[in-house]
């Protein structure tokens, strides 16, 4: 048993170590008719699911 353990961590390293992982609530939002001069804003919500810090370093809009 404990030699597979080890072909395991070897071939998969990630498994050895905890990982971030983001999670949102709801991935998109439609803000549907928006009149010129209107600035709708909306908040997604997440939560870190992983066992890691999870660092968020840059946000754009797509």
């Amino acid at each position: 048993m404990n030699k597979i353990m080890v072909i395991l961590l070897l071939c998969f390293p990630a498994l050895a170590y905890g990982n971030p992982v983001i999670t949102f609530e709801k991935e998109t939002h439609n803000f549907g008719h928006v009149e010129y001069g209107e600035s709708p804003e909306y908040s997604f919500d997440f939560t870190n699911t992983g066992t890691e810090e999870l660092v968020i370093q840059k946000i754009s809009p797509n």
